[in-house]
């Protein structure tokens, strides 16, 4: 059914890929427990190899196709739950550029790692990579492997100093009360990051102890809103990539914020946000 994007939305993007079809699941999953609509969007995916060399479909077929993607998600969600808010969307252009659009109304946005495009050149698909970078809600990506039920009871966050950090850490928390699991909040450090201006030249026991400060802070403000949630901390030297990526295989969700404290004003993405959503062997949450 076309329609008009309700504000607080759980945002779908669909086509025929199996990730597509699991983050669709995930996102019915998630919208039945937070009781919000959904809205569907579909689009024309520009970069298929058989339209370039002029074996694919005309136009007013490939809007029929589309519409029957629509169709057939819309019927995936209403037999887990009738009762869920369907609008579909059918965009004429790229599908990020229309996911972006919606994430100003957005609750979230949910993707699927790769989609229906034959050009698989890495672990994440341009559209997921282009949402994930410009998207103004969080952005769930997800695996066409990836488990829907709960299999760890462990939300896996990484925390630093920055802003988008602190979003991050509450939707942590957040998701953690919901699915009735622990909190593992995951901060490492790097011989170079003491060189940071902000920090001056800090040896590991003043750094751990500055970390440690400012990241209990940033919980307890969380455990005031979320008492009954279990939070571990962990503040290690070493890589924080490899740090998440090893505690995805033991996590329901892995939550990174857009980017941390590196960088250079303007970057829409860091590092490490990148790394975990290319390779996190769970559903991952990018928050900003």
């Amino acid at each position: 059914m076309e329609g008009i994007l309700r504000p607080g939305s759980v945002v779908v993007g669909v086509d025929t890929s199996s990730a597509a079809m699991t983050a669709l699941d995930w996102a019915a999953q998630y919208a039945q427990a937070v009781r919000a609509p959904i809205h569907l969007v579909h689009g024309f995916s520009h970069d298929r190899p058989d339209l370039g060399f002029g074996m694919g479909a005309d136009a007013e077929a490939l809007l029929a196709a589309g519409d029957r993607v629509l169709g057939r998600a819309v019927n995936r969600i209403q037999l887990r739950d009738k009762m869920i808010q369907v609008t579909t969307s059918h965009c004429d252009g790229y599908p990020s550029a229309a996911l972006v659009r919606a994430s100003a109304d957005a609750r979230i946005v949910v993707v699927g790692s790769q989609g229906d495009s034959l050009l698989h050149l890495s672990s994440l698909g341009e559209t997921a990579h282009q949402i994930a970078i410009h998207s103004t809600s969080p952005v769930a990506v997800i695996r066409k492997d990836s488990g829907l039920e709960s299999a760890f009871n462990r939300v896996t966050v990484g925390v630093d100093r920055s802003d988008d950090s602190l979003a991050a850490l509450e939707w942590a928390f957040d998701e953690a009360e919901r699915t009735e699991s622990e909190v593992l909040a995951v901060h490492g450090w790097q011989p170079n990051d003491a060189k940071d201006p902000s920090l001056g030249h800090a040896d590991w026991a003043s750094y751990t102890e500055m970390c440690r400060n400012h990241i209990e802070s940033a919980i307890a403000t969380q455990q005031a809103r979320h008492p009954g949630v279990k939070v571990i901390t962990e503040i290690f030297q070493g890589n924080p990539t490899r740090a998440l990526l090893t505690e995805s295989h033991s996590s329901d969700t892995v939550v990174v914020g857009a980017r941390g404290t590196g960088g250079f004003p303007g970057l829409h993405m860091g590092r490490v946000a990148g790394d975990v959503l290319r390779h996190a062997a769970s559903p991952v949450v990018v928050v900003r």
